[in-house]
């Protein structure tokens, strides 16, 4: 969806930059268990799992079609709808962009019999193509919440070309934190509309040639193409110098509820740092 943005600035807030690190903590974080489940056994499991590689490029129904593969493949007795015509019961709460890659996605399924969970990890893993792995995996409790709201904020990084300036990248997150409103305008078929995207930016920082950010959950949502167009919108001086280059990668980090410097993961409720950059 093309997007166009305009920043109204109130005063100074430049954001701090942390260097990027190789060995990302989003990742340990993620492959630490949150509890120990060796011998936990449910009929109802919640997963974060990784989408990345040519994965990115398939659709939410494809995406669909792919774990119920992998879940057949596996051999695991997941539950199917009634009616005339049956699908396998995976809820997938968020639908992640045609093209942005993620480590951060969650879904939730329901099986026909309670099933060994760390068995039944390892076996989906084993049937799952290159470009899609669950990093966690938990039972749902009764009365345990929706997932859907446990799913309060997301932490993306857009990553630019290495040969961008990083003072160019952290003037626009500078200018970006001390506006007061960013308006972008979403164009549909037959109209423009126009919204404000400042309210849904919890955080953002600048780090290197990429930027981190929390952004809130909305609906629409706020989506990490539309921060771009924001920052993007930014000219580092009067002369009307080159807006930032095109991002060479989105990614959706992590999602879980709004926190100082980041966000606390979803499911083991440990906090991934806004300011973590790296290869996540």
């Amino acid at each position: 969806m093309p997007v166009a943005a305009t920043l109204s600035s109130a005063g100074s807030d430049a954001g701090a930059a942390q260097s990027p690190s190789r060995s990302s903590s989003d990742a340990v974080a993620a492959r630490s268990p949150s509890r120990s489940s060796s011998e936990a056994v449910a009929a109802r499991i919640r997963v974060r799992y990784a989408k990345t590689g040519k994965l990115r490029f398939i659709s939410a129904i494809d995406l669909g079609r792919l774990w119920e593969r992998a879940l057949r493949k596996a051999g695991l007795p997941i539950a199917y709808s009634e009616g005339f015509s049956p699908h396998p019961k995976i809820s997938f709460p968020d639908a992640l962009p045609v093209g942005c890659a993620s480590t951060g996605e969650y879904a939730e399924l329901t099986f026909a019999a309670p099933v060994a969970v760390d068995a039944a990890i390892r076996d989906l893993n084993a049937a799952f193509v290159d470009g899609c792995e669950v990093w966690q995996a938990v039972p749902v409790v009764h009365g345990a919440p929706r997932l859907s709201t446990l799913l309060a904020a997301s932490l993306w990084q857009i990553d630019y070309p290495s040969d961008t300036d990083p003072c160019d990248v952290d003037a626009a997150v500078a200018a970006l934190r001390a506006a007061q409103r960013v308006v972008i305008a979403r164009h549909r078929k037959s109209e423009t509309v126009e919204a404000d995207l400042r309210p849904f930016v919890h955080d953002l920082v600048g780090s290197g040639t990429c930027v981190r950010a929390v952004l809130l959950r909305s609906e629409p949502p706020v989506r990490a193409g539309e921060l771009h167009a924001a920052l993007a919108a930014f000219r580092p001086d009067a002369a009307g110098r080159q807006a930032l280059p095109e991002p060479t990668r989105f990614t959706r980090v992590a999602q879980g509820a709004p926190a100082e410097n980041g966000v606390d993961e979803a499911l083991s409720g440990a906090r991934v740092a806004l300011g973590a950059s790296g290869d996540p």
